[in-house]
């Protein structure tokens, strides 16, 4: 683990367990693997009368960045919508591409990701929290 790949703030955001957990009487819950690297990230969701994430809960079984991604997007997913979630992850996604801040203009907190943007390989763990509560969301819409 170098310094550069994962900075002091990625290691305290990924320590945040906040919204880890589960969330009784979740409307939708989803998980996906990255076959990869062996990730694992589920997210339950609950979601207002206008379709809106109002509360997250998140599990995760995966690397530094992986974690911290899913806790810094738990932290800002509600008022947001799933179309509005996957937004946010091609946003970050062509940040990372780009390789400079802001990665998220309406969300500074991501540009600890920066340091990822030399390391193709790892954009698919920072962004499977964003497929996965995306996909929670979906699933939550469609029983409703």
């Amino acid at each position: 683990m170098t310094d550069d790949l994962y900075p002091r703030d990625m290691l305290r955001a990924a320590s945040d367990v906040r919204h880890a957990g589960e969330l009784a009487g979740a409307d939708g819950s989803a998980t996906l693997d990255n076959p990869f690297c062996g990730d694992r990230v589920s997210f339950d969701v609950s979601l207002d009368d206008h379709r809106r994430i109002k509360a997250v809960r998140h599990r995760v079984k995966a690397c530094v960045l992986c974690q911290a991604s899913a806790a810094l997007l738990a932290e800002r997913a509600a008022g947001h919508t799933g179309p509005q979630i996957a937004d946010l992850g091609e946003t970050l996604l062509a940040g990372l591409k780009r390789g400079a801040a802001p990665l998220l203009a309406q969300a500074p907190a991501f540009d600890l990701f920066t340091t990822v943007s030399p390391h193709r390989s790892r954009f698919a763990c920072v962004l499977l929290p964003f497929e996965a509560l995306e996909a929670a969301a979906r699933i939550a819409e469609e029983k409703s």
